[in-house]
Formats: C-alpha cells, sequence, structure tokens
C-alpha cells in the first residue's frame, strides 16, 4: 500500500476507485481493512482513500514518549489529503471520528462533508453532565490499563472487545482473529489517552465548516449515545441518523445498515 509523510512518521493507506476522494478513518483495534466491504461498494463513483492510524498496518507506532493526542492522529490524516483534488468528504468511526472531527476542523473549506459514526469524544461527557456515561468508560479504560500493565493482554482484549461488541464476542472469536487483535491492543493504551484527556470544548467543534452528519446506533453504549446526543444538541444545523440495531461496532458488524447510509450521504448534493 503507498506511504505518506506526515512529519517524521509514515502513512500506510489503502487506494481504490474514481471520483471524489473520500477519506476513511478506522477505529480502535481494527485498522483500514474495515473500510474493505464499503470501498468495494463504492469505488464505481469515488475514489476511497482508507488510511492506517499509529500502530496499524505499516503506519509507524505511537513513540509514547508523551500522551497521544487526537491533533497527533489527525495530522496523519492531514498527509494523505494535502495532494488530494479538494474538497474531499472525511468519514470515520469510533476512534476514526473522532480524529476525522479534529482533521475537519484543521482542513477547514477543503472538506465538503464530514460523516463521523460515534465519534469517542469521551472528554465531552463530565463537563455537560453525563456523569454516570463519563463514570462507566473512565472505569473501563482504567480497567483496560490494569490488565495491560500486568501483562494480561487476553483478558484486556476480552473486556475491549466484549465491552463494544457484545458479551462473548471476544469467546466467540476464531483464535486467528483473537490473535490479531491483540496484536494491536497496545495501540488502545495511546487511544484511550487522546479521547479522555480536555481537549476542544463543546464550542469549537462547531467551528468544522462541513456539512456534519452524525451516525448512531439506538442500542449503542450509553458513552457514546450520549455524545451524539450532545453534538446534536449543540449543533442543531447538523444532522443525526440513528439506526435501530447493530452497536457501537455497526459499521463492521452491520454494514448491511451502515454502509447504504454512508452512500446516501455522501451522494446528496454538498449544501443538504
Amino acid at each position: 500500500m503507498p506511504i505518506a509523510l506526515a512529519g517524521r512518521f509514515e502513512v500506510e493507506y489503502g487506494e481504490t476507485g474514481a471520483g471524489p476522494a473520500v477519506v476513511l478513518v478506522h477505529s480502535s483495534a481494527s485498522g483500514n481493512r474495515q473500510w474493505r466491504r464499503l470501498a468495494d461498494e463504492l469505488a464505481p463513483r469515488y475514489r476511497l482513500i482508507a488510511i492506517n492510524l499509529f500502530g496499524y498496518g505499516a503506519t509507524a507506532p505511537w513513540p509514547g514518549d508523551r500522551p497521544l493526542t487526537l491533533g497527533d492522529a489527525a495530522e496523519l490524516v492531514e498527509a494523505v489529503a494535502e495532494p488530494l483534488p479538494q474538497p474531499i468528504a472525511l468519514v470515520g468511526h469510533s476512534l476514526g471520528a473522532a480524529v476525522a472531527f479534529e482533521a475537519a476542523l484543521r482542513l477547514g473549506a477543503r472538506v465538503a462533508k464530514l460523516i463521523a459514526y460515534e465519534p469517542i469524544l469521551f472528554h465531552l461527557l463530565a463537563p455537560h453532565g453525563f456523569t454516570a456515561a463519563a463514570t462507566e468508560i473512565r472505569g473501563v479504560a482504567s480497567s483496560y490499563s490494569a490488565r495491560t500493565a500486568a501483562g494480561d493482554w487476553a483478558s484486556a482484549g476480552k473486556l475491549f472487545v466484549d465491552y463494544w461488541s457484545g458479551p462473548g464476542a471476544w469467546d466467540d472469536m476464531t483464535d486467528e482473529r483473537r490473535h490479531g487483535v491483540t496484536k494491536l491492543l497496545p495501540n488502545v493504551l495511546h487511544e484511550f489517552d487522546a479521547v479522555l484527556e480536555p481537549w476542544r470544548a463543546l464550542h469549537e467543534w462547531s467551528a468544522i465548516a462541513a456539512p456534519t452528519h452524525l451516525m448512531r446506533a439506538a442500542d449503542t453504549r450509553p458513552p457514546t449515545h450520549a455524545i451524539a446526543t450532545l453534538l446534536s444538541v449543540a449543533n442543531p444545523h447538523w444532522r443525526l441518523h440513528e439506526v435501530a440495531t447493530g452497536g457501537h461496532m455497526a459499521p463492521v458488524a452491520r454494514p448491511d445498515l451502515i454502509n447504504p447510509l454512508i452512500a446516501q450521504v455522501l451522494d446528496e448534493t454538498a449544501d443538504s
């Protein structure tokens, strides 16, 4: 796959299709392969560029000399987007949606549309009264950190996967799949830093210039459900799309629901 340079970091990305450029940003413990089905479906009319964030594929790992920030991750998106014909669309899921938010602010008018499925901007929860949701996700992060510090990566993987995909999801994986996910789990430690520590205030996200489409599942986890509510109430000109089922991992678990919705939004005229 091609490589771009973001300062001292190499960024791997995949590319397929022809037409207006759409940059795809993946979730935690995943990688750009999560977008393969969407890319195949959209390739006849869009140019799909799916990046790998820090520590995924051939993209450089985060060195850990300081906590990772959304700004650091967004610089990878900027590096890949810089040579593309403008304007572009940004599509992100979970961590990737939070990174796409930051990239949209930085890229400004170069972004024609932002599609964000359940951005994990967890730092917004407590300051805006979502105390229980904030406590829940901080508890998950704390337990995850403790398990990894003890070297119990299998337990950490089970905690993380079952929280986002439902009880039993880890055990239902093949040994090969569990092994693949386990290799990615060190990245999650840095990613929790990026989304739990204070970053931008709620009103700052309103400066995103692009038409913005939030997506969530009705049956998702309380923290991500609350974030979508918070962002949509603060920005009534944004559109909130809700699917009935699929949870936080619907872009992976239920692409039959999410991919047509993403395609519909991309196909709409820029002012819709």
